[in-house]
């Protein structure tokens, strides 16, 4: 592939991020949780179970020591709660608290009164926010493995999203 194409997608999809970022961190910011740590919420929510450190480093793309940064806090604020796993004392579980369910309910509603969240997209068309998801997971499938896409179709239960 030519080169000025790697570095324009390597450019946009990092400017892109962090166009998000900067959102997401000024919703985060009222209630005193970064991005990330929302986005450790999101994925036990979503994914209605206890999960492993583990678990929750391969799908929000981290490496094992930044996951154990991201729950010392949550933990600390009593948003999640981390338990040695009875059938296996070598592993830890992580579960969402019911605080940990009261400030994400509150995350999702103020996500969901945004237009503009996670950027301003009222330019685009649906068919084409759809095209740039095909091929944003075309990509993916190629570096996370299929099994990634259940991270981006997840749901959370009672959330609406009509």
């Amino acid at each position: 592939m030519n080169y000025l194409l790697k570095q324009q997608m390597l450019l946009m999809v990092r400017a892109l991020y962090f166009c998000m970022e900067d959102h997401w961190s000024d919703i985060g910011k009222k209630f005193n949780v970064s991005p990330a740590q929302q986005h450790v919420l999101f994925l036990l929510q979503a994914n209605k179970q206890a999960l492993t450190p583990t678990e929750i480093g391969e799908l929000g793309c981290w490496h094992s020591s930044t996951v154990t940064r991201l729950l010392k806090p949550l933990k600390e604020k009593g948003l999640i709660s981390v338990e040695i796993n009875k059938s296996r004392p070598r592993y830890k579980q992580v579960s969402i608290t019911s605080n940990g369910l009261v400030l994400f309910d509150k995350l999702l509603n103020i996500v969901k009164e945004e237009e503009n969240f996670p950027f301003d997209m009222s330019h685009l068309s649906e068919e084409e926010v759809l095209n740039f998801l095909e091929y944003g997971q075309r990509i993916l499938d190629v570096h996370k493995g299929k099994d990634f896409r259940k991270v981006l179709s997840a749901n959370v239960d009672n959330y609406g999203y009509a």
